[in-house]
């Protein structure tokens, strides 16, 4: 028997407005739709994202509202309570385009981040006419595809650690259409970028290759007194910059940063009199991420950081005086 021929996919990057973190309690305001490209096969060809749209204002469904999220996108609630399209017409409408503009092909929505905006574009589609154009699971999420293709954590795939060559140039408005026009752009840059191979050596975290009281020297960095390291680099370590200081120690924010680049372990300084604290918060947040925390004097946890930089994903944080 002849194998089936998988239909091809037309993708259709969508963004939604909110006045909440969840449906139901709160509601969608706006939502914009832009084709992106169609797949056929491996072959992918982009679309002019300006040319075919879709965009409507809503109704609110409840009177629930964080003002803060309805401050993100700019709309008059009390205009959208007057004049905003009913919920019901503006998804069957929806749901008229999404199956016109995909005729032949498998519409899927995409996003960026897909979680927020198919939660409520789903929940909107189901409530409103119990029928969705692209089935249940037909979503893609653009930071997965990055991640994916990048070799890197989830949490790395972030547009300000992305290739510049990824990103569309259009500005990031808050308006619905506006953002769905540019992350349609993303979506081409995305499906039509081959990476680079990796390079294992630029991807290790550095050696430290000579401590001393007041001096460390790491592989490609210029000496200094206290270090960030993580995979691929280091810098200068400015307690300033987060508001480390000996006591209550080191701030959770120091951390953060190590969490985007995916590392395994992180090895955290006491100083070279372990007069350096750690505060609580910044162990529990490196524990909470599912990361493996070692604490130690200076010699000591240069010792161990050299060891698992030659077979982990390592950061750590190094003080060399007191």
């Amino acid at each position: 028997m002849a194998a089936r021929t998988a239909r091809p996919g037309l993708y259709i990057s969508v963004d939604i407005e909110a006045d909440g973190p969840i449906p139901g309690p709160y509601s969608m305001i706006s939502f914009g739709a832009s084709v992106a490209g169609r797949q056929d096969g491996a072959s992918y060809t982009a679309a002019d994202p300006e040319q075919l749209t879709f965009y409507r204002e809503l109704r609110p469904i409840s009177e629930e509202f964080v003002p803060e999220a309805l401050a993100v996108s700019g709309l008059d609630r009390d205009r959208l309570v007057r004049e905003g399209t009913d919920p019901a017409v503006a998804m069957s409408e929806f749901r008229a385009w999404v199956r016109e503009v995909s005729a032949g092909a498998q519409p899927v929505m995409c996003g960026y981040p897909a979680s927020f905006d198919w939660t409520f574009l789903y929940w909107y589609l189901i409530r409103f006419g119990a029928d969705s154009p692209f089935g249940h699971s037909g979503c893609l999420d653009m930071k997965t595809l990055y991640a994916t293709k990048a070799r890197v954590p989830l949490r790395a795939a972030v547009k300000g650690r992305m290739p510049r060559a990824l990103l569309s140039r259009r500005r990031h408005t808050h308006h619905a259409l506006d953002d769905a026009i540019e992350q349609a752009e993303l979506m081409s840059n995305l499906m039509l970028w081959t990476p680079p191979a990796p390079d294992p050596a630029a991807e290790r975290s550095p050696r430290i290759i000579h401590l001393s009281w007041g001096r460390i020297e790491a592989e490609g960095l210029a000496p200094g007194k206290d270090f960030r390291l993580y995979p691929g680099g280091g810098r200068p370590w400015d307690w300033s910059e987060h508001g480390t200081r000996h006591e209550p120690g080191v701030q959770p924010q120091e951390v953060r940063e190590f969490l985007d680049l995916g590392v395994t372990a992180v090895v955290l300084s006491q100083g070279m009199d372990k007069r350096l604290g750690i505060a609580r918060q910044t162990l529990e947040v490196l524990r909470a991420a599912g990361v493996e925390v070692h604490v130690a004097e200076t010699t000591a946890a240069v010792e161990l950081y050299n060891r698992l930089a030659a077979t982990e994903q390592v950061a750590g944080l190094f003080h060399s005086t007191c």
